[in-house]
């Protein structure tokens, strides 16, 4: 025995349904398409005063020809600003020491007396850039004779002992000196 549906819903009201689906199918299509070519009238007549504006402006050459002009004498003005900016980025850029020489110079000058707890690298706008540099030393000798290295190195220009002072911290027979130094680093 097979098992079959039964629809117990009226004919008529199938039918009414099928209808009412097939109307508001077809009245949205139709509102749609109505929709779009107003839509599209609406654009066509914006281009053409556009167009009416452009071509009642037409009449007066000299005018249109003075505002091409300024149009492409501004054009030319950002156009130089651009190029200048771009010199000037790819001169400081050329002109900058890579961190890493900065950083292998710096231990170079270093001795084994004195040692950095703090190092800051600020970028400058011309070929200098500013390393601020603090930490201990053993003696004030040893601080003097890492200054001295620092100030020979023709890469770290106006070297300038900004405090040192001794620490309660005792080593050896002596306290420790802690110091900040400034200076800038020259570029190539």
């Amino acid at each position: 025995m097979a098992l079959r549906d039964v629809n117990l819903i009226a004919a008529d009201i199938l039918e009414r349904r099928y209808a009412l689906r097939h109307l508001f199918m077809w009245c949205g299509g139709l509102i749609a398409v109505v929709a779009l070519m107003i839509g599209i009238y609406a654009y066509q007549t914006r281009i053409h005063d556009a167009a009416k504006r452009d071509l009642s402006n037409a009449g007066n050459p000299s005018a249109v020809l003075a505002a091409v002009v300024g149009e492409i004498k501004k054009g030319q003005q950002e156009l130089n600003i651009a190029l200048q900016e771009r010199a000037q980025l790819g001169a400081m850029t050329a002109m900058q020491r890579s961190y890493s020489s900065v950083m292998a110079k710096l231990a170079e000058t270093m001795n084994d007396q004195t040692w950095l707890q703090q190092l800051a690298l600020d970028a400058g706008r011309d070929r200098l850039a500013r390393l601020k540099l603090a930490g201990s030393s053993v003696s004030h000798e040893s601080l003097g004779d890492f200054m001295q290295r620092l100030s020979s190195d023709p890469m770290f220009r106006g070297v300038v002992l900004k405090s040192a002072q001794g620490s309660e911290t005792r080593i050896s027979g002596g306290s420790l000196v802690q110091f900040q130094i400034e200076c800038d680093i020259v570029g190539r």
